[in-house]
């Protein structure tokens, strides 16, 4: 008798169920089609009550989803977050909220054009970060929507279009920074440090940009003797994530003098804690990969550098390279530190 009991509350209780998520689903109809009618407030009203009403259904039984309820309740959400973001901003609480409500519910019988309107969504809001110049935010985006569209060749095109530009664009600044620095011997330092950062932007964005390859292989070689502090001369940076991917060294090197296997050098110690200087974590790399590490026993004074301390003259003795020298190289597994001062 128990157990009889207890199998009819439980079929009372998914019947009590079922009813309300088919009540919610209906009321979401209703205001679904009001909406298809009306214009102004009254639309905007409708959409949202449908929007409820549908969500309400969805959540309340997530594994049993309808064709129609799911791309119904797509569609409101998609037109929620395109009032959302036209009428507010890309920043407004409600769009993060919407698209985890979205993404939720694109399962494989959502319609194909209801992805292409997502994944047109996702272009907007990474057009709006490339105007703030959050070129890696807008990237992600973009990527989003490739990933979530029914036809991504659209999308493809606009993320190629958008990464060619950038990185002409950085590439432009970065030559012409490069033209400055070379013209003017004695305050032309900075100018040149600048073009290297451009340089390396335009190629983090487009690897095959043949213009900013040369030009940051004649910046290196401009800026060996100098430390390439980005810090220092790059201070108007919008895009901070942009700005720390290519300011990824906190050890910076400068190579003032080279002679066969001797290197004299500088240092900077702007990492968060003092280094111990062993020379077995000094090298060379030359053009053809070969490492050579600097010779035991060569002494690097002071032994301790310090947070914020420079080594002016440093000096170590290597094998004499067989081949050209492409980088100078510092590698310390304490911390861990890595940093390099590229000759070409």
């Amino acid at each position: 008798m128990k157990c009889m009991l207890r199998l009819l509350v439980g079929v009372g209780a998914a019947a009590l169920l079922f009813s309300c998520a088919t009540g919610e689903e209906s009321a979401g109809d209703k205001a679904y089609d009001m909406a298809k009618k009306t214009s102004g407030d009254v639309r905007r009203t409708q959409l949202k009550t449908a929007y409820i009403n549908y969500r309400k259904a969805v959540m309340a039984a997530p594994n049993k989803v309808s064709t129609k309820l799911r791309n119904r309740f797509l569609e409101m959400c998609i037109t929620r977050a395109n009032m959302v973001l036209n009428e507010g901003s890309a920043t407004m609480d409600a769009i993060p909220l919407l698209m985890e409500d979205i993404e939720g519910q694109l399962k494989d019988d959502a319609s194909a054009d209801l992805r292409q309107q997502y994944a047109a969504f996702l272009v907007q809001l990474g057009d709006s970060s490339a105007d703030k110049q959050r070129f890696i935010d807008a990237l992600k985006y973009y990527d989003r929507a490739i990933e979530k569209a029914a036809d991504a060749t659209p999308f493809k095109d606009k993320r190629t279009s958008v990464i060619k530009g950038v990185s002409q664009n950085n590439y432009e600044i970065g030559k012409m920074k490069y033209d400055e620095g070379i013209k003017d011997k004695e305050t032309g330092e900075s100018s040149l440090i600048e073009a290297e950062y451009y340089a390396k932007v335009a190629l983090y964005f487009d690897s095959t940009n043949a213009d900013a390859q040369k030009l940051l292989s004649d910046c290196y070689k401009a800026n060996l003797h100098s430390l390439s502090a980005f810090l220092s001369v790059i201070t108007d940076y919008t895009d901070t994530v942009m700005f720390r991917k290519i300011n990824k060294y906190d050890i910076l090197l400068s190579v003032t003098a080279i002679k066969g296997g001797t290197v004299l050098f500088r240092m900077h110690n702007n990492s968060f804690n003092p280094l111990r200087m062993r020379s077995e974590n000094f090298s060379l790399i030359d053009k053809n990969g070969v490492k050579y590490q600097a010779l035991p026993g060569t002494k690097v004074e002071p032994s301790l550098l310090d947070q914020e301390r420079m080594i002016e003259d440093g000096k170590l003795n290597f094998p004499t390279p067989k081949a050209e020298i492409k980088k100078f190289v510092y590698e310390n597994p304490d911390g861990p530190h890595y940093s390099e001062k590229n000759f070409y």
